[in-house]
């Protein structure tokens, strides 16, 4: 079998694995929120959530470590006997060890003046510190796997680690259960966490260990600080654009738990469920794509580089769009059904929660080709100049704009920032002009021209009917009418052509 075929087929596969371990991330949740609701106040299902998105901050130790292994693994694994492979994998390996302890010291230091500074209730003050000390020291534990998801990646083998996702979920929620019904409360959640994690560190190992991905016996060779700078100048060109996008996508809880309390926390985290769920759908189309287009580069395959790119980016264009779109008019009926009317939030705000989906799935292409071409360069800075922007901005205005506003923040953001320098930036890596780029995505407007009215039609009704009505009825609507254009407007006939006969050969 040819590279190509099997580059393709490889990200047929991962696609497809995505697409499964999506469908029960959308199983997990919908079980997980009732039945946190039901065993949980309010305030403290919202407290849980901020104590997660606290921990997953101190995982900017990483550095952009994980995404430097993984990316220079690429360049070595075609042959295992090379040392430098083998030198890679052990200095990663080290140096995750380090990050591991810094996570889980630092977290534990970290939980003690927390409570103050989140304006956490006294009475939740306790229980705060020690959740998020236990938290941090689970994350540190398990840290050093990502050596297993880096090695993985490198050999576009997604769909394991889909399979471990899936794996992780379902045995997660299991534990969860039980532990609710123990009568354990908020522990609960940190003992899914836990079997969640032991469940992917050992998937991860197996695969690495079936698949023979370690170097051949006597061709480790040796961590060295010339692999280790090797690996760092490449991570600190993606550490400052992993800030950004960590204020971007994880520090809406701390500014709302901070001005507008900890029920107000719940309702977003619960009104934002959709969200995770629709940038996975799309934005998977990018990430298993990503490895492919990565050794295009490697290859010096450069004209087949730009139209592969060209047409992922179209696909997640018009994906984003019909995403966008459903989530807009369906979020609010959907989430007043699941949760019997305990949380809702003003429906402008779908609409506003679907145009930064869209936004955010096209834009995120700009530095996801710039990590796999291993050319950041000033990237970095925009990505933490959009994160920053955001997150003071919001903290300054939350209390008199809520939820609504805050949205229209990270809209507004986005367009500034990523949105305006990111396709300039990537023309200039692809060697093509910013006209050009933006012309491949003329498909995708006229998808958007034809989709606005029945998206307005839509949510216009939506608040005249009761919520499951609505609901069954958009849904369907959007399932044929919305997917219907997506599949005959929004792609062209080449791309439609050969997504067919990609999957007749996968199923073949």
């Amino acid at each position: 079998m040819g590279a190509g075929m099997s580059r393709i087929l490889n990200a047929a596969r991962s696609l497809a694995s995505g697409y499964a371990a999506l469908g029960v991330n959308v199983l997990y949740t919908l079980g997980s929120v009732p039945l946190a609701l039901h065993y949980l106040p309010r305030a403290e299902f919202g407290l849980w959530f901020t104590v997660a998105q606290v921990a997953s901050y101190l995982l900017l130790i990483d550095a952009g470590m994980t995404g430097s292994v993984s990316r220079i693994l690429m360049d070595y694994k075609d042959d295992r006997s090379d040392r430098r492979y083998g030198a890679v994998i052990q200095t990663g390996f080290l140096v995750f060890l380090m990050q591991r302890t810094c996570i889980a010291l630092g977290g534990t230091a970290l939980s003690v003046g927390l409570p103050s500074l989140m304006h956490v209730p006294i009475e939740y003050g306790r229980i705060f510190r020690i959740l998020v000390a236990a938290q941090c020291i689970l994350l540190g534990v398990f840290f050093v796997g990502r050596i297993f998801t880096g090695l993985l990646q490198a050999h576009h083998r997604f769909d394991l680690m889909n399979y471990s996702q899936m794996a992780q979920l379902i045995i997660g929620f299991g534990a969860q259960w039980i532990a609710f019904h123990l009568g354990w409360g908020l522990y609960s959640l940190l003992i899914s966490a836990l079997a969640g994690s032991v469940t992917g560190f050992v998937i991860n190992l197996v695969s690495v260990l079936r698949l023979e991905l370690l170097p051949a016996r006597g061709c480790w060779g040796q961590p060295s600080r010339v692999v280790f700078f090797e690996l760092f100048a490449f991570a600190s060109d993606m550490f400052l654009a992993m800030v950004g996008l960590q204020l971007l996508n994880a520090s809406q809880l701390i500014v709302i738990s901070r001005t507008l309390g900890l029920s107000a926390a719940a309702v977003w985290s619960v009104a934002n469920k959709a969200y995770p769920v629709a940038f996975q759908g799309v934005s998977r189309i990018f990430d298993f794509s990503g490895t492919a287009l990565g050794e295009l580069h490697i290859r010096g395959e450069r004209d087949k580089l730009r139209r592969r790119y060209a047409d992922v980016l179209l696909l997640t264009a018009s994906a984003a769009i019909f995403a966008g779109a459903t989530m807009a008019v369906c979020n609010t009926s959907f989430m007043i059904i699941w949760t019997k009317g305990e949380i809702a939030w003003p429906r402008q705000n779908d609409v506003l929660l679907g145009l930064l989906l869209a936004l955010t799935c096209v834009t995120r292409c700009s530095i996801g080709l710039s990590g796999y071409l291993k050319n950041i360069g000033a990237m970095r800075w925009i990505y933490f100049l959009e994160g920053v922007s955001f997150f003071v901005t919001s903290l300054l205005i939350a209390r008199y704009v809520g939820m609504t506003g805050i949205l229209a923040v990270a809209i507004l953001a986005n367009v500034v920032w990523s949105g305006g320098y990111g396709f300039r930036r990537t023309a200039h890596l692809l060697g093509t002009t910013t006209g050009k780029l933006v012309g491949g995505l003329k498909t995708a407007g006229k998808y958007l021209l034809l989709m606005a009215p029945v998206v307005a039609l839509l949510w216009s009704t939506a608040s005249r009917v009761p919520p499951l009505a609505g609901l069954v009825a958009n849904t369907v609507v959007m399932g044929t009418l919305g997917f219907g254009l997506f599949w005959l407007v929004g792609l062209t006939p080449e791309l439609r052509g050969e997504i067919k006969s990609n999957l007749r050969k996968l199923i073949s």
